[in-house]
Order: C-alpha cells, then sequence, then structure tokens
C-alpha cells in the first residue's frame, strides 16, 4: 500500500508506518495516515515525577523496529524503567521459588517478608497492576491481618 508523506518539520522524523506491527497496522492510525511523522513527546515519570522526554528517535525504534504497539506511551523514566525490570525478574525467582517449594516456604518469614516488600514496591511502578491475592495470601501467611 502506497503511503501519503508530507515534508517534515525540523525536529521530526518521518513514519513509515508500512513497517509498524500487525496490531498498529489494523489501528485507525495506520488506516487513515493518521501519524506521518514522529515528534518529541515531554512526559512526567509515573514513579518519580522527572520530566523526560520520549524522542522522536526512539519512537521510530520502538514501533518500527521493536513492532510495539502504535498505542504505547512512555510511563517510566530509563531508570525507572530499568528498576522495574529488575525489581520483576525478583518477583520472578520468588514465584519460581514458591512454585517448587511451598510447603517449605510458607513457614520461612524472611522469604515471605522478603516476598511481601517486593510486592509492595511493584505498587510504585504499577498502581493497577498490584497482586492483591498474593499481597493478601502473605499477609495471612505472616499473620498480618
Amino acid at each position: 500500500m502506497k503511503r501519503r508523506t508530507k515534508r517534515q518539520p525540523s525536529g521530526s522524523i518521518a513514519a513509515d508506518a508500512d513497517q509498524w506491527s500487525e496490531k498498529s497496522k489494523q489501528s485507525v492510525a495506520f488506516q487513515f495516515d493518521f501519524i506521518l511523522e514522529y515528534v518529541d513527546r515531554p512526559y512526567a515519570c509515573r514513579r518519580c515525577a522527572k520530566a523526560c522526554l520520549f524522542t522522536a528517535e526512539d519512537q521510530k525504534y520502538t514501533f518500527e523496529v521493536k513492532k510495539a504497539s502504535i498505542d504505547q506511551r512512555r510511563k517510566l523514566c530509563a531508570e525507572c524503567w530499568s528498576a522495574s525490570h529488575a525489581l520483576k525478574a525478583k518477583l520472578a525467582q520468588h514465584d519460581a521459588r514458591w512454585a517448587e517449594s511451598k510447603d517449605v516456604l510458607r513457614t520461612n518469614r524472611e522469604f515471605l517478608s522478603g516476598w511481601l516488600e517486593l510486592l509492595t514496591e511493584w505498587g510504585q511502578f504499577e498502581p493497577y497492576k498490584k497482586d492483591v491475592a498474593k499481597i493478601n495470601m502473605l499477609r495471612g501467611l505472616l499473620d498480618l491481618e
């Protein structure tokens, strides 16, 4: 499909919507050529409130190379994003340990309180994706309710 092009203002980069993911190609933005260029988009980090910029270059890479959904918006600064991935890895390790040894770990207060601390910290990164069931289970096992 031949896409129309437009002269780019300085500080922007032409978008090549034909390089988007298949999901993004089903969007209204693709069907009606709504996004002809990427422009720098300022935002504040949801966790630390630091002023950040989702640059046009980053957008081109994110949407055309990594094939992220065109609806994606940045929410975390680079530092908080890295910290969130490290935290997610620790949570995955705890989940795996729990899955293989829950009978032993259910009385290990150090493990349980550490896991609860990690889950509580996760709420700073993803406030709408708290694992309430696990938090309540851990509180119950630690008799914190």
